[in-house]
């Protein structure tokens, strides 16, 4: 099923990307913002079924859900005392996730090494997407913070990353380690986000990456972990599971929508999101230990 869902990904990439091309802003946001709402919001919403789980006893599942809900509380006190930092962080944290879920099967060697990879994969993605937004990117983070991200930071966050990833590739290569990466379809699948993020809106180039090359891979290794093996029957098992989560999280929304004004709405989702992805990367690391 991963080798068919690869085709499918790699469809509904270029269907999208036409889609960016074809037609305006309102209807690339809104399609972004329907995937991130129902699929990007799915897959984080199995935390604790997954936590379940990994413990052999309930109280080891207390602690850990201890710890899952300690990891929220400190993303928004970091927020409160400083969200420019805060912000910085998110960005590295899903750098690293992104990198994870992307790469861990792909390639082999120490935490250490695996570690600078993942971050490296993330970053060169947000830079790609960051440089090619520059303008919406510099609202989102005066907005948030207050402040924005200097341009020279964003080139250097792509000069680096990028350089990173060649310079971990080539030792990874003369270290005589066959990895189960395939360089040229890496650099396909690079080459093909770059257009999609020059093309699309800032939403919708962050979505496609988001729902289509993560969450979904991310939603099959929860659903094998889970049940075994990944087969529609187990992935639906795995969408009634998250089903109660996702509604709440949905109706939450709808009311801070509902109650708040525009400013205050954008910081909270915010807040929201950087406080759930900390104990989420936490859990899908675990997972993948």
């Amino acid at each position: 099923m991963r080798v068919h869902y690869q085709d499918f990904m790699i469809f509904f990439t270029f269907l999208l990307f036409w889609i960016s091309i074809q037609f305006g802003q309102i209807i690339e946001d809104s399609i972004a913002y329907v995937i991130v709402l129902s699929i990007g919001i799915i897959h984080g919403s199995n935390d604790f079924t997954i936590l379940r789980k990994q413990q052999t006893n309930t109280t080891k599942f207390l602690k850990s859900t201890g710890f899952y809900l300690l990891l929220i509380v400190l993303c928004v006190l970091s927020y409160i005392a400083n969200p420019f930092i805060s912000f910085l962080f998110f960005i590295l944290l899903s750098s690293y996730h992104f990198g994870e879920q992307h790469l861990e099967e792909k390639v082999f060697g120490s935490k250490l090494f695996k570690s600078i990879l993942y971050i490296a994969y993330g970053m060169l993605i947000f830079s790609l997407i960051f440089i090619e937004n520059l303008s919406d990117v510099d609202a989102i983070m005066q907005n948030l913070t207050g402040s924005i991200i200097p341009n020279d930071w964003i080139n250097i966050m792509l000069i680096t990353s990028l350089s990173l990833l060649i310079v971990l590739f080539v030792y990874h290569f003369t270290r005589e380690i066959k990895p189960k990466i395939q360089v040229v379809r890496e650099l396909f699948y690079i080459l093909l986000l770059f257009l999609v993020f020059k093309t699309s809106s800032l939403i919708l180039g962050f979505a496609i990456y988001f729902v289509l090359w993560h969450s979904i891979p991310s939603i099959l290794d929860q659903t094998k972990f889970l049940s075994g093996d990944y087969s529609f029957k187990t992935i639906l098992e795995y969408l009634k599971t998250a089903f109660v989560y996702w509604l709440i999280s949905i109706l939450g929304l709808l009311i801070a929508y509902y109650f708040l004004d525009e400013s205050l709405f954008n910081s909270i989702i915010f807040i929201v999101l950087f406080a759930v992805t900390a104990p989420h990367v936490w859990v899908m690391n675990r997972m993948k230990q």
